[in-house]
């Protein structure tokens, strides 16, 4: 999708706040995206995302409006902590159901066994 800018060339201001505004844009539809449950989408995004910091970052950047840069950094950075937020109430509630699930298994299988032996 974007291309990463050779080494050598520094980044313009525009060309890097373009990069970190596509990062910043991709966090919160992954947030969005997350709390909907939409983990595929969620993933998808987070590679297009990794490739618009990798860009941002890639090369020396103007430093004219670092103020405007650090800001769009710290909202990624609280979005990114709202997101793994997010990841890990999912993870406790898929190792809730995995549990349940497996405490349903042994309970059928320990039916089967009963059952078996009335014959």
């Amino acid at each position: 999708m974007n291309a990463a800018l050779p080494q050598s060339l520094p980044l313009t201001q525009a060309q890097q706040c373009r990069h970190l505004a596509g990062a910043l844009t991709k966090t919160q539809q992954m947030l969005g995206l997350a709390k909907s449950g939409e983990w595929a989408k969620v993933t998808e995004l987070e590679l297009q995302r990794r490739e618009d910091l990798a860009a941002c970052f890639s090369a020396t950047a103007m430093a004219a409006d670092s103020a405007l840069i650090a800001e769009a950094i710290a909202a990624l950075l609280h979005l990114n902590e709202e997101l793994m937020s997010c990841l890990k109430d999912a993870r406790t509630q898929v190792m809730a159901q995995g549990r349940e699930h497996s405490k349903r298994r042994r309970a059928a299988e320990s039916y089967g066994v009963v059952d078996m032996n009335r014959v």
